[in-house]
């Protein structure tokens, strides 16, 4: 019995375990006490965890047309309930940890650090998208539920964005994923997406 659930639901399981073991070598290097700056460490880490899993989340879709994989659908959720955890964890390190709540430096930062604000609007898109990702919201939003969940696009390219001036000196990696997170939107243009179907049945053949 257990063979033919692990069967049918291995990749369920894989989206929970790389969702959770990140989370807890964070939380254990953490609390290790041998980092010079603990707190930078989480921010950093979360935040990019929290960026990975949103573009993984994107990348379902294409890859179930890509590939014929409905098992993508299936992780969706998983998949974008992790990164809203990750990036609210980095928010709460950013204003627990770092600033202690003191909303003077935080406003300070909003004003001085113009990633700051991209990275809070970003946030507050996820927000519903978080509350709403339940099979029972679904059926209550009916086709309004699709189009509300199409902020996790906006998110996406808002993280990007953010990342990118955080990361002033060190552009690469923000613009690798701001590439990734483009393509990933195109594909799911009607004109590609029917281009792929094209090519998968000419492949198939």
């Amino acid at each position: 019995m257990m063979l033919q659930w692990l069967k049918t639901k291995w990749h369920t399981v894989l989206a929970h375990l790389v969702g959770i073991v990140p989370l807890l070598v964070v939380g254990v290097t953490y609390l290790a006490g041998t980092l010079a700056n603990p707190t930078r460490y989480a921010m950093l880490r979360t935040g990019t965890l929290g960026l990975l899993f949103l573009v993984a989340t994107l990348a379902c879709t294409p890859a179930r047309k890509l590939f014929g994989w409905q098992g993508a659908i299936q992780i969706r959720r998983a998949l974008g309930l992790y990164s809203f955890l990750y990036v609210s964890l980095h928010l709460w390190v950013y204003a627990v940890q770092e600033n202690a709540l003191d909303f003077t430096l935080i406003w300070r930062d909003l004003g001085e650090r113009r990633a700051m604000p991209i990275g809070i609007l970003a946030y507050l898109l996820l927000i519903p998208l978080a509350i709403t990702s339940t099979r029972g919201w679904q059926r209550r939003l009916g086709k309004r539920w699709r189009t509300l969940h199409r902020l996790v696009y906006g998110a996406a390219l808002l993280s990007v964005w953010h990342y990118l001036w955080l990361d002033r000196d060190f552009i690469t990696l923000p613009l690798l994923y701001g590439a990734i997170v483009g393509l990933l939107l195109l594909l799911r243009l009607p004109m590609l997406g029917a281009l792929v179907k094209y090519f998968r049945m000419a492949a198939s053949r």
